[in-house]
C-alpha cells in the first residue's frame, strides 16, 4: 500500500495491513467477484491484475463505473455500508487479498491515524467515480475516448506499473464503448482518428502511447482529482505538457 500511496501510508502501516489480509488468491478473467445486494464481510485489495465496476439495467445492459488497477482497496465501501449496489468483475486474471470487516473494525481502536487513512483512500476512489461522471456529461466524440485513455495511463504510470510509451488495457471494444457511453462502432471511428492524429493506438488489449501531451490536450485532461504524492504529480504534469502549459499562461 506505501508504494500505491506513497505519501499515505509508511512502509510500517503497509506491512500491518498486509498481516491482517488474507493470503494471495488468484481468480480468471470475466469472473464476477461481487454481486449487487449481497452482504460482504470483508473488502478485497488488488494485487494483479484489473477489476471493472458495473450496473445492468432490467434488459441487461451495462454501464460501467470504474476501473480498479493493483493497488486499490476496490470495495472498501462495504465495509460501512451492508452491500454494494453494483457487479464487480474481473477483466483479466487478478490476485486479490481479504481483510475482515473485524479486522478494520479493530484498527479503529488500537491504529486510529491508519484506520482514518483508510477513509482517505476511499474518498479519492469518490473522486475518481465524480471525475468519470463529468466526462460522460460534458466531454463528447474523441475528447471522451482520449480522457479515459490518459487517465489509465496516469494511474497506472503513477504506481509504476508501466512505461511512457504502452500500457495493458484488458478491455475489448464493447466494453470501451460502455465506458465512453457510445456505440462501439462510434468508438471504433474514434479510435482510428486518434491512430491517424499520432496520439496513441488501441489494439489486443494494448494501448500504445505516441504523443502524451497531445493525447491530454485532445483529452482536456488534468489529474488533479487523483490527489497524487506531490513528486510524483509534478512528474506527470511534465509529461503530459501541463506544467509548460501553465508556465506559458503565467508569462501571459
Amino acid at each position: 500500500m506505501n508504494r500505491s500511496y506513497p505519501d499515505l501510508f509508511s512502509t510500517e502501516e503497509a506491512r500491518l495491513m498486509e498481516s491482517l489480509a488474507s493470503d494471495p488468491v488468484t481468480v480468471r478473467g470475466r469472473t464476477r467477484l461481487i454481486k449487487a445486494g449481497i452482504p460482504l464481510r470483508r473488502s478485497l485489495y488488488l494485487t494483479r491484475g484489473m477489476v471493472g465496476r458495473y450496473c445492468t439495467d432490467r434488459q441487461g445492459g451495462r454501464q460501467f463505473l470504474g476501473i480498479h488497477i493493483p493497488g486499490d482497496f476496490f470495495d472498501i465501501d462495504a465495509y460501512v455500508l451492508p452491500w454494494l449496489h453494483h457487479d464487480v468483475v474481473t477483466l483479466n486474471e487478478v490476485e486479490v487479498t481479504a481483510t475482515g470487516h473485524d479486522r478494520l473494525d479493530a484498527l479503529r481502536e488500537t491504529e486510529p491515524d491508519l484506520y482514518h487513512k483508510l477513509w482517505r483512500v476511499s474518498l479519492i476512489d469518490s473522486s475518481i467515480h465524480r471525475y468519470w461522471i463529468f466526462r460522460l456529461g460534458r466531454l463528447a466524440g474523441k475528447a471522451r475516448v482520449a480522457n479515459f485513455l490518459i487517465e489509465m495511463f496516469v494511474r497506472l504510470y503513477a504506481r509504476g506499473l508501466c512505461g511512457i510509451d504502452r500500457y495493458d488495457l484488458p478491455l475489448s471494444q464493447n466494453e470501451l464503448a460502455e465506458i465512453a457511453g457510445m456505440t462501439s462502432v462510434h468508438v471504433n471511428r474514434l479510435l482510428g482518428e486518434l491512430r491517424l492524429d499520432g496520439l496513441c493506438t488501441v489494439s489486443d488489449g494494448i494501448v500504445s502511447l505516441g504523443n502524451l501531451p497531445a493525447l491530454a490536450r485532445a483529452g482536456h485532461y488534468s489529474p488533479d482529482y487523483l490527489y497524487l504524492a506531490p513528486s510524483v504529480a509534478a512528474e506527470i504534469q511534465q509529461l503530459l505538457g501541463l506544467r509548460v502549459a501553465m508556465d506559458k499562461a503565467a508569462l501571459g
